[in-house]
């Protein structure tokens, strides 16, 4: 759906390719606003160590596999991910001078499902009409 336009303007190919750029940027910006948020919450805490850092931003530099790949499973997994990070970004905006981060958050995360979304869902179709995954 979020890609159609795409499809229409570049065909198959062009709108693969641009398609999972969009993912991987919203990606990137996810990895970026989260790792600033954990070290803002842990400087706030009291936290000497980045450990409540890593384990924030742990499923998604997992996942960050699946941007080499095209397998629609791997896109399903980031798009779901995503939606414990929209919910992470909600609970911040209860936090008194921190809402506007939890804001950037939930956007961002909120980005990410839909691309990641969108692109799991056309892309079985991309590849059964243009390429086996690998080739192009």
């Amino acid at each position: 759906m979020l890609f159609r336009t795409f499809e229409q303007r570049y065909g198959a190919s062009g709108a693969r390719h641009r398609a999972r750029r969009v993912v991987i940027i919203s990606w990137i910006t996810l990895m970026a606003v989260t790792l600033l948020t954990g070290v803002i919450l842990s400087q706030r805490g009291g936290t000497e160590t980045l450990l409540p850092v890593l384990v924030r931003l742990a499923p998604l530099a997992l996942l960050g596999i699946v941007l080499r790949t095209e397998r629609r499973r791997g896109y399903g997994w980031l798009a779901f991910v995503s939606v414990l990070y929209i919910i992470q970004g909600a609970v911040m905006l209860q936090l008194p001078g921190l809402w506007w981060l939890g804001l950037v958050e939930a956007l961002s995360a909120l980005t990410l499902l839909l691309s990641a979304g969108s692109y799991a869902l056309y892309i079985h179709r991309w590849q059964r009409n243009d390429n086996p995954p690998g080739t192009g």
